[in-house]
């Protein structure tokens, strides 16, 4: 039995060594895999060990599907022989083994039976009698296309997708630090998976693509091939090519024959495959060479290998020095591995259907809801119960923890945006024939995810004219003493109970004097007409409004602007102000409401009415003493809080509580109230109300189609005695009364 297990111990280091350069594709490997299994096999039965046995058969079954095409990805296999050499170690050392090894059968096991023998959408039948040389292109009936099929293609678009956005992402980090070998994994690992999955699939062209750029991609992170400015383009054009072909995938599915349609890859292929040649031809660093720089074997030792090389072409540097006991195969097997310089995987990611997670959202609304309906009962209150109030507690403190948890789910980082416009600013740069930085700053910033979508677009439009309009060419920046590669910053950030997105470059600013031309030009403005900055700066959101003198790919045909504010000021209920010093540069500021289903808020009382005011937006609140109160022309009134006066706004006037049109006649003196300050924008007002009620978390309920509109009023809520309160808008509340000033 001892001899079995040593003989076992001699055959899995083998095999270790050939997993380590095994290829897919390649069948005679294979085939000498599966004949080391089977040896492997008899051993063990001889060794009467049923446990590693099944595993040995388990990866016979696995290195079978790969033989026959139905998986490429070699992951579970090589773990499965990792785990041999441990196990088997720890038994020739006469060590007991306890081993489960049912997830790992399950991972080896576990894949997916191919759709049809050839390949296609259909028939989900155990297919693996058929052989491996059948027609593998033969396209499947539209008819044969069942639910399930439909539903296996449909994911593999919407993730290839996703991954080819996220490779767009990384491959601009990797042009800033080409050195960072995670960015390189990063970028490696959604081309494996396209690969992997089109094979299976038969996606023949996205399968081929995505292949030839994984081995592009695995020389990088080898350290065979370089990473450079013309090695990015290369990437990003097969990205393009990849995105052509899976949206022709998702165009045809619906027509029951999903096809990559007929867009040419030979081009791209050539030139991945030319650059991968010249790259295996180049600097390869040996394995004896590794080797010898770890100090396991001796130069003399390398040197004696390779003359019976000369002698054994067929032989492994590898395999001679092991034979020759100058290595332990395990030290080998290091080297291959550090040579491979394999990257750890990603993280475990669960998809969920939004529509699932919008619902969890609105019970947990509703939990919150009967939760303080619940702590404000009457009879709750009056009971003298102390177990009672222990459960009411702990109830309250879950309650909490589970409206933050379901909150968050709402909720997604703006880096994703963000960093979608580093491609969008190197190839307008390009195309421009201008040098450009982006500088990200708040990428962590969370924003509502139904945001994302409608922001996307106007970001876009803002940088396009940045860097077609604002910023200069290299030559004009030089001659203006500044440095030839302009810069626009993208910033994100909470302030004043709104997520504020700042676009700022540093060209030339906005033209005053031809945005007034052309304004009058176009009948927009009076020949005599004085306009402030900020009015004249306003006027690029007109429709169709232009100052560009030609048309170009970019941008200058005046459409754009106006449909960033409409987009903006409708569907996001925010704002968009811009600021510009001429030679110096323009900033865009986009200020957005925060979104979220439950917000903090200060309840008040307004002439018998509940209000819940923002606490993001609410700086203190007092009750004035007469003296701090004035008048200005006997007109507007004036509180002075810390040495500043600021603008009095009597809610039950704003909101026109009682049938009060406005009115001061026979209105309660500040004094006889409460000051709660709050601050929008820069500007602070001071808010009268009747009363303060506290603070609470409550959740946001629209307020349907006919009142989503109201001016000052953000949404309502359902308060713990079961009524209803009214959520204010404290921007919307400055605009009614002073029109934003």
């Amino acid at each position: 039995m001892k001899k079995a297990y040593k003989q076992f111990v001699e055959q899995i280091d083998a095999l270790a060594l050939n997993t380590v350069m095994l290829d897919p594709g390649d069948i005679p490997a294979l085939g000498e895999v599966l004949k080391s299994l089977e040896a492997m096999e008899g051993l063990l039965g001889r060794a009467e060990n049923d446990a590693l046995c099944g595993l040995v058969r388990g990866m016979k079954g696995f290195i079978e599907r790969v033989i026959l095409g139905e998986t490429s990805d070699l992951t579970p296999f090589e773990e499965a022989v990792s785990r041999l050499q441990e196990v088997s170690r720890r038994i020739a050392s006469g060590k007991e083994m306890r081993e489960d090894f049912t997830p790992l059968l399950e991972r080896l096991s576990g894949l997916p039976v191919p759709l049809t023998a050839a390949g296609g959408p259909g028939d989900r039948g155990d297919k693996r009698e058929e052989k491996p040389g059948a027609d593998s292109k033969a396209e499947a009936s539209p008819s044969m296309l069942g639910e399930e099929d439909i539903e296996i293609i449909s994911d593999f678009v919407s993730e290839s997708l996703e991954n080819l956005a996220a490779i767009e992402v990384r491959l601009m980090e990797l042009e800033q630090d080409p050195a960072d070998l995670e960015t390189i994994n990063a970028v490696f690992r959604p081309f494996h998976t396209i690969k992997g999955v089109s094979g299976f699939l038969n996606f023949h062209k996205i399968n081929r693509l995505s292949h030839v750029s994984e081995n592009l991609l695995d020389l990088a992170r080898n350290g065979e091939l370089g990473i450079d400015g013309e090695l990015i383009d290369v990437i990003l054009d097969s990205v393009d090519v990849l995105k052509r072909l899976i949206d022709n995938v998702r165009n045809t599915l619906d027509r029951g024959s999903p096809s990559e349609g007929e867009a040419e890859i030979d081009g791209i292929v050539s030139r991945i495959e030319q650059i991968v040649d010249h790259a295996r031809d180049g600097s390869r660093k040996p394995l004896g060479e590794l080797l010898v720089e770890k100090g396991v074997v001796s130069r003399t030792d390398v040197e004696d290998a390779l003359q019976v090389q000369e002698e054994e072409p067929g032989k492994r540097i590898g395999e001679i020095l092991i034979e020759r006991d100058k290595v332990e195969t395990r030290e080998v097997v290091s080297a291959i591995r550090e040579q491979k310089r394999c990257g750890a995987h990603a993280p475990l990611q669960v998809k969920v259907d939004t529509a699932k997670l919008d619902n969890i959202v609105d019970m947990v609304g509703e939990l919150a809801i009967a939760q303080a309906m619940l702590r404000q009962n009457d009879l709750i209150k009056r009971s003298g119960d102390q177990r009672l109030d222990q459960i009411t507690n702990q109830l309250n403190l879950i309650t909490s923890n589970l409206q933050k948890t379901a909150m968050s789910l709402r909720m997604v980082p703006i880096k994703n945006t963000f960093q979608k416009m580093l491609r969008l600013v190197r190839d307008l740069a390009r195309k421009a024939g201008k040098e450009v930085q982006l500088i990200m700053a708040g990428e962590d910033t969370e924003i509502d995810r139904n945001m994302v979508e409608e922001l996307y677009d106007p970001m876009v439009h803002m940088i396009r004219n940045s860097i077609d309009h604002g910023l200069e060419t290299p030559e004009e920046r030089e001659a203006a003493n500044k440095p030839r590669q302009g810069s626009i910053h993208l910033r994100a950030y909470h302030k004043g109970g709104n997520i504020v997105i700042e676009i700022q470059d540093d060209g030339r600013g906005l033209d005053r004097e031809k945005i007034v031309d052309k304004a009058m030009a176009r009948g927009l403005i009076g020949n005599k007409e004085e306009l402030t900055d900020a009015e004249i700066n306003n006027l690029i959101f007109q429709p169709g409004f232009s100052t560009a003198q030609k048309v170009t790919d970019i941008s200058g045909r005046g459409v754009g602007m106006d449909v960033v504010k409409s987009r903006i000021v409708e569907k996001l209920r925010g704002r968009v102000d811009l600021e510009s010093i001429p030679g110096q540069g323009t900033t865009f500021f986009i200020r957005l409401p925060l979104t979220l289903a439950i917000v903090d808020g200060m309840i008040v009382k307004v002439s018998g009415e509940r209000y819940i005011i923002p606490t993001l937006a609410v700086q203190e609140s007092f009750r004035p003493r007469k003296n701090e109160y004035h008048t200005v022309k006997g007109k507007g009134e004036m509180i002075r809080v810390r040495e500043n006066l600021l603008p009095v706004i009597r809610l039950d006037q704003a909101l026109g509580l009682n049938g009060n049109n406005g009115s001061s006649e026979e209105a309660l003196p500040p004094w006889e109230k409460l000051v709660v300050v709050v601050e929008n924008q820069e500007s602070r007002r001071c808010l009268l109300v009747d009363e303060l009620l506290g603070q609470d978390e409550v959740v946001i309920k629209s307020l349907g189609g006919w009142l989503n509109n109201v001016k000052g009023i953000a949404g309502g809520a359902i308060l713990g005695d079961g009524r209803v309160g009214l959520i204010l808008d404290v921007a919307g509340i400055f605009n009614l009364v002073s029109g934003g000033a």
